[in-house]
């Protein structure tokens, strides 16, 4: 295979796994809505509080933020410093370019290691009202950062300008 075969093939997978985690991340933002509103519902109305629906909506707001990080990875619209980006042109700018990714990619595999050392810590709770373990929740983190990494890698490789940003994703 060659090297152009296989980055067409990692940013065609890259783009479908983004598409699909992107989509999870709006889903966790219904399943939040939906449960505030049940929430609202079922104490005003019906006069007896749903004790699940706080923890829901904090699980789902925690998976949405952290399966949204790909899509600000693949944009390019994590740490960057955009002043000094448009400034620069030609070897100074990749030069800048890969200087982003390193750090993202830094920040992404602390990120990714903490948040797996959390799992590994909280295996034996469980969250009040659901009874789901809290390594679930707290599994949010690095899952979210290893799909971030590949999206920035994505990103270095094909670089969208500000203009076609809403298409890389």
């Amino acid at each position: 295979m060659s090297a152009t075969n296989i980055r067409s093939l990692f940013l065609c997978s890259e783009r479908l796994l983004n598409r699909a985690v992107v989509t999870g991340a709006a889903l966790m933002l219904v399943v939040a809505s939906a449960a505030a509103l049940f929430q609202v519902f079922s104490r005003f109305v019906l006069h007896v509080p749903a004790h699940w629906s706080e923890p829901m909506i904090k699980i789902s707001l925690i998976w949405m933020v952290y399966l949204g990080l790909m899509a600000g990875a693949r944009t390019g619209t994590m740490i960057a410093v955009d002043f000094v980006f448009d400034m620069t042109k030609g070897r100074f700018r990749t030069l800048m370019r890969a200087m982003i990714l390193v750090a993202m990619l830094i920040v992404l595999v602390v990120l990714f290691y903490n948040g797996w050392r959390a799992v590994y810590m909280v295996r034996n709770q469980t969250i009040a009202g659901l009874g789901l373990s809290a390594s679930w929740v707290y599994a949010a983190i690095p899952i979210g950062a290893g799909f971030a990494a590949l999206a920035a890698i994505a990103h270095f490789i094909d670089p969208h300008t500000k203009t076609d940003s809403a298409e890389a994703l």
